[in-house]
Order: structure tokens, then sequence, then C-alpha cells
């Protein structure tokens, strides 16, 4: 074995070992932000019925929307929907 091909089996193994610790974070970010808009939409469903047995005619509707922005902020993403239902119920 020469010098120069034991140099690119090691630079191989780099490349393939970075490549699968990529692809892990990725799939990571990706169940992470699949767990956040499940959770999302059930607090919104639950916050919803909540209001609504308490008299409250505020209420987001349960979306693509909805879960893309609870997906991606979490917690603050589903204050920020209730904030602009309000802001949109008062304005109306």
């Amino acid at each position: 074995m020469d010098y120069r091909d034991g140099m690119v089996m090691i630079g191989g193994a780099c490349i393939l070992v970075m490549l699968v610790a990529a692809m892990r974070s990725r799939t990571e970010l990706l169940l992470n932000f699949i767990l956040r808009a499940v959770c999302g939409l059930l607090a919104i469903y639950f916050i919803n019925s909540f209001l609504g047995s308490a008299g409250i005619s505020v209420r987001v509707g349960i979306g693509l929307a909805s879960a893309v922005i609870s997906g991606a902020l979490g917690i603050p993403g589903i204050a920020l929907l209730y904030a602009v239902g309000i802001c949109a119920r008062l304005l109306a």
C-alpha cells in the first residue's frame, strides 16, 4: 500500500463520518420539529376547548400554517397565534 492510498482511505473515512453525523443532526432536527408541531397542535386544541368553555370566542385554527408556526417557534409561536387572533378580534 502506498502512502497516497493510505491518505485517501483516511480522508474517505473522515468524510464518511462527517456525512453520517450531518445526516444524524438533520434527522434529529426534523424529529424535533415534528414533535413540537404535534405538541403545539394538541396545545392549540386544548386551549381552544378551554377558551370555548370559558365563553371566550378567540380561537386559533388547526391547520398547516399553525403546525408550521408551532413547530418552528414552539410555545412562543402558539402565543403569537393567539395574539394575532386577539388583535384580529379587536380590530374586526
